[in-house]
């Protein structure tokens, strides 16, 4: 991905920002406190990504790259709107430079986590999805039964079937797709 951003195509850059924009976000609005200016801060690691693409070479983790830009310019953000709460913060996640196994390390485990569970829904079967979209938007199984114009045990059954497939998937996404979070000290 980071040779296809170097070279300037914007189908990988779509590719990569659609599947990072929402763990950033996350990310940013943990970090910020501010769903809104994590938008705008989010956009700004964007921004510059693309923007210097021609200097990646250097870049050997893409994800690692992405989440350490997002929180320098969450710090950075804290700065200019609060001084105090920004030392606060880097005095907690920051360490020679490194993330440490502190509030930035537990929001980026928070954000892998959620990210690797939208992906394992977005693999279930589509009934399954369909019903726990739902769940996830708080729906009683009654008002899926209802909403999807099916019974309240097919609703059930399906929920079982979706934590089985999730409980067996969702562990395996988070570890291999995080191999630079699990080498943090």
């Amino acid at each position: 991905m980071i040779k296809g951003i170097q070279s300037g195509n914007t189908a990988t850059f779509d590719a990569v920002y659609r599947q990072m924009y929402p763990t950033l976000f996350v990310l940013a609005s943990r970090l910020s406190r501010s769903p809104e200016a994590a938008k705008d801060i989010v956009a700004e690691v964007f921004l510059k990504l693309w923007e210097g693409r021609s200097s990646l070479e250097r870049v050997q983790d893409l994800k690692a790259y992405l989440y350490v830009s997002t929180r320098n310019r969450s710090i950075n953000y804290l700065r200019s709107n609060s001084l105090r709460a920004a030392q606060e913060l880097t005095e907690r996640t920051m360490s020679v430079g490194e993330p440490s196994a502190d509030d930035f390390f537990q929001s980026l485990l928070h954000v892998e986590t959620v990210r690797a569970l939208r992906e394992a829904v977005n693999n279930l079967p589509p009934e399954c999805k369909k019903v726990v979209d739902l769940v996830l938007r708080g729906y009683s199984t009654n008002d899926i039964a209802g909403l999807l114009g099916i019974s309240a045990s097919a609703v059930s059954h399906q929920k079982a079937r979706a934590i089985k497939l999730l409980k067996d998937n969702v562990l395996l996404l988070i570890i291999f797709s995080t191999p630079a979070i699990l080498s943090i000290p």
